[in-house]
């Protein structure tokens, strides 16, 4: 494992290369998944930089006055290291005046969506976060969002500023990005991460498992409750496809697939151990959801059934 200090200095620097056009993300990746220290280290300086920056006017305002220097005005860009020049004593008091400073409310903002019904939010960073029909999400965190999807699914377009961290938190997994587009679903004990553009992060919050990267075009399946987990590849144009009324899938279990389809459908589904195998390829368009799964049956080689407010697909007797 890697040491501490280490660890960190490495994070300093990959930290201070994200505007660099020759950043090599693939490299930055692989230092990511080479051992769970590397993760933490590079989570704790972009938080630090991030909290620096927005306590900016505050820690200007504990420091010393020097009457006889000549400050320049410093030019619009990332805020990130602008304590660098400070020197260690300069560091250690900028520090303490983050320590000094009162933190900010923290109080969720909650959005829920109807069957029928998508939201498009802004968030206070600037990144754009779309949340689909039967969701529930909030959000804490100010300019460093951190959002938890309770139940449904949202896609995110995230402006590229490395001294902001955008979280989000579903199903007891966490993801964190940088610059990017990608979506999170959180239904019926699964969680599903696709990313469209750009590189994210997704490891367990309770820190007891190891973190994946995941690169455009590649999706996640977690299966948290019997912690499988699966790796698939995606066409990054299709990522999201629920924004335009669409599903698409490429080979996805039958599992998966009842999953999204319970999220619009006036029931939930479950799928049969005799069904549990198959998979599907193709595009459900969603309308009211009364119909995915009359489109779905008109596929595959599955019945349904429907016992006590609940659809169990399984398969279709042989003839």
């Amino acid at each position: 494992m890697t040491d501490t200090r280490t660890a960190i200095m490495d994070a300093a620097t990959w930290h201070a290369r994200l505007d660099s056009p020759e950043m090599d993300w693939e490299a930055f990746g692989l230092w990511l998944e080479a051992d769970p220290s590397h993760r933490s280290a590079y989570d704790s300086i972009a938080l630090l930089d991030a909290e620096i920056g927005e306590a900016a006017p505050a820690i200007a305002a504990l420091l010393p006055a020097n009457d006889d220097a000549v400050v320049e005005p410093m030019p619009a860009r990332s805020t990130r290291w602008r304590w660098a020049g400070l020197g260690a004593g300069g560091a250690m008091a900028a520090g303490l005046a983050v320590l000094l400073v009162p933190s900010a409310p923290t109080t969720a903002q909650v959005y829920t969506t109807g069957r029928g019904e998508t939201r498009t939010v802004t968030l206070a960073d600037g990144s754009r976060m779309q949340i689909d029909r039967g969701s529930r999400v909030s959000v804490t965190g100010g300019t460093s969002p951190v959002v938890e999807i309770a139940d449904g699914a949202a896609s995110f377009a995230v402006r590229h500023d490395p001294s902001r961290l955008l979280m989000v938190r579903a199903g007891g997994y966490e993801v964190r990005d940088i610059g990017t587009r990608f979506d999170v679903v959180s239904a019926r004990g699964r969680v599903a991460v696709t990313v469209a553009q750009g590189m994210v992060s997704v490891a367990p919050i309770a820190g007891d498992g190891d973190t994946t990267t995941l690169h455009a075009g590649q999706i996640l399946d977690i299966m948290p409750s019997k912690q499988i987990a699966e790796r698939r590849t995606v066409d990054p144009a299709r990522v999201a496809d629920w924004i335009d009324g669409r599903l698409n899938y490429d080979g996805a279990p039958l599992t998966l697939v009842a999953a999204d389809i319970s999220r619009y459908a006036d029931a939930p589904l479950m799928v049969d151990p005799s069904a549990a195998n198959l998979r599907f390829s193709g595009v459900l368009t969603i309308g009211d959801g009364s119909r995915l799964v009359d489109q779905l049956r008109a596929v595959l080689p599955i019945r349904a059934r429907r016992v006590g407010g609940v659809v169990y697909l399984g398969a279709a007797d042989p003839r």
